[in-house]
């Protein structure tokens, strides 16, 4: 991706984190404290280490990780969701917190200068996904630990892109979901030696998980995302598992899906 693709799919992302900056960020905390906490073990977050963030949005990690490290840096690329993520460290009286803006493309960090480099659901809105991870595992030392944990899609080519299509209608912003084969590929040529990866099938109601992409039933990339991943109920062809649920009398029946996560972290040799 050249550099103009690369500007406008950061604009892209502004956009969407800037337009749903409160309820993404209210759902994002609230709900992903236990992903935070598992990537911490997993990279061994300590008590004398300096971390980092990336694309850190709300805080997601940042917030959890001020109470395992010395100190931790929160990065993002949108003004809107990183003022979200200061004051809740200043509500939650953390003063080990410190956000930058900036592009996790291109790290504002030094070679080497870090103990600790982590990422969430973020990279699937990269232009350049394996770039970022070469970042962090530049900023860290040899023998610091470099974490992710994202969504996943299966290795077979058409699973993937309609899976793809389906995210992509849902939220503007998201380029591609890597496959768990890909990730390790990328932590390999990065010198990142995995310390450990786990897979958790995380469930979605698909109201909510549109309505914190900002958008409601009638909203056109609401219809349009419901009949494509409707039109895989039968073959679960995306991988999400799609299925109906019985709501109250009278209401139309819920859409359930599944989100494949992966976690994996990497020390780098």
């Amino acid at each position: 991706m050249d550099h103009s693709d690369q500007a406008q799919q950061n604009n892209l992302v502004r956009e969407q984190f800037t337009r749903t900056a409160q309820v993404f960020g209210d759902f994002a905390v609230a709900s992903r404290g236990r992903d935070a906490e598992l990537l911490a073990s997993m990279v061994r977050a300590g008590a004398q280490d300096l971390a980092l963030d990336v694309a850190c949005g709300p805080g997601t990690l940042a917030l959890r990780f001020a109470r395992h490290v010395k100190r931790v840096y929160g990065l993002d690329l949108t003004p809107t969701i990183l003022d979200r993520a200061h004051d809740s460290a200043a509500a939650e009286r953390l003063a080990n917190l410190t956000f930058v803006l900036g592009d996790a493309q291109a790290l504002p960090f030094a070679d080497e200068s870090l103990d600790i480099a982590v990422t969430s659901y973020s990279l699937h809105h990269m232009a350049d996904p394996a770039r970022v991870i070469a970042e962090m595992a530049r900023v860290v030392h040899h023998g610091g630990r470099v974490g992710v944990a994202d969504i996943i899609v299966s290795e077979d080519p058409q699973s993937a892109d309609i899976n793809n299509r389906i995210e992509r209608l849902r939220d503007a912003s998201h380029t591609r979901t890597l496959t768990r084969g890909e990730f390790e590929s990328i932590f390999a040529k990065n010198g990142l030696r995995i310390l450990g990866a786990q897979i958790e099938e995380q469930f979605r109601v698909f109201d909510h998980w549109l309505m914190v992409s900002g958008w409601k039933p009638g909203d056109r990339p609401y219809e349009e995302t419901r009949n494509l991943l409707e039109s895989t109920l039968s073959d679960d062809l995306a991988g999400f598992h799609p299925r109906t649920v019985s709501a109250a009398p009278g209401s139309a029946p819920e859409l359930h899906i599944t989100n494949t996560v992966l976690f994996i972290g990497g020390e780098k040799v």
